[in-house]
């Protein structure tokens, strides 16, 4: 029961998080994953909301937590199999136009 309950939970805060979404182009398999944790609605002191950053902040992040990963990090284990072809892919996708970026925090 309690596993059923926790399941329940999880899938009602994706539907949560996923309304929170702004409007746009549906997004990939992928960058679906990504958004599943870093936006606004889930706690952004240790999973950052992605919006409001550059594809290039998005890539170098990625590539950092792919070649030099933190111990103990999450995103290492997603990046590790990722090649720089797929990295760009997704910042792009995830990624704001230079122009149109808003001040965010230290990191992604």
């Amino acid at each position: 029961m309690l596993l059923m309950r926790n399941h329940s939970f999880v899938i009602l805060l994706s539907l949560l998080a996923t309304a929170a979404l702004p409007a746009r182009a549906a997004l990939s398999p992928l960058a679906s994953s990504c958004q599943g944790c870093h936006q606004p609605a889930v706690n952004a002191a240790t999973m950052p909301a992605l919006g409001g950053y550059s594809a290039a902040r998005i890539s170098a992040s990625l590539r950092a937590a792919r070649d030099q990963p933190e111990p103990g990090s999450i995103m290492a284990r997603f990046a590790l199999h990722l090649s720089d072809a797929e990295i760009d892919s997704l910042a792009t996708e995830l990624g704001k136009p230079a122009k149109a970026q808003a001040k965010v925090g230290a990191r992604p």
